[in-house]
């Protein structure tokens, strides 16, 4: 029972120990004019699909409660409504008529489109990489503590947040950010990055 609840405390330390990502820079943010958002109205989410399976639920799970949290009437996800959206011949959010066709067939008002521009897996340095394997191989080799640099798991982000009558680009924000040492998505960080693009677009309204 001992070992059972030290086995318990241990596992939370640890988990409150790692490292977490975090947003490092703002690197675009674009608000139309007169940009307003009714939220008694419908929004879809479309979350990146060139990401593993596990990455791509992070993204669909943490983007839709983050929009959600919003106070959106109904939030929509690619996933759950893929038969709405084949049935509305909605194959791809690339052309125009394809958002427009949100509006016209399906009464969704706005769509948020999630791309990844970039992403920076974490890994060692050489220096470092060269270090470990002699602190592995070579007994008694003792590395310098100084010398193990490291590179974050980075991730720049593309939001774009499109009316769907008329196709309108309503807000375009770019954010990079460091994502968790085994190259996985920080499902806290989208969170703040979706809800900073909201933010912004607050800011910018009158």
């Amino acid at each position: 029972m001992v070992s059972r609840i030290f086995f318990i405390i241990l596992f939370f330390t640890a988990v409150s120990c790692t490292p977490r990502g975090r947003i490092i820079s703002i690197n675009k943010s674009e608000i139309a004019p007169y940009t307003h958002l009714d939220l008694n109205e419908r929004i879809l989410v479309n979350v990146p699909q060139n990401v593993s399976q596990r990455d791509y639920r992070i993204f669909l799970e943490a983007a839709s409660l983050s929009v959600r949290q919003r106070g959106f009437l109904e939030v929509w996800d690619v996933d759950e409504y893929e038969l709405e959206l084949r049935a509305a011949s909605i194959a791809d959010f690339s052309l125009p008529r394809n958002i427009q066709r949100l509006h016209d067939n399906l009464g969704v008002s706005y769509f948020l489109d999630i791309a990844i521009v970039s992403r920076k897996p974490f890994r060692y340095s050489s220096l470092s990489s060269q270090v470990e394997y002699r602190e592995q191989m070579i007994p008694g080799f003792m590395g310098s503590g100084g010398l193990m640099s490291e590179t974050d798991h980075r991730v720049i982000t593309l939001y774009t947040l499109y009316q769907t009558d008329g196709a309108i680009k309503m807000a375009e924000f770019e954010v990079e950010s460091s994502h968790l040492r085994n190259n996985t998505l920080d499902d806290r960080v989208i969170k703040r990055e979706i809800q900073e693009l909201f933010n912004q677009i607050y800011l910018a309204v009158p």
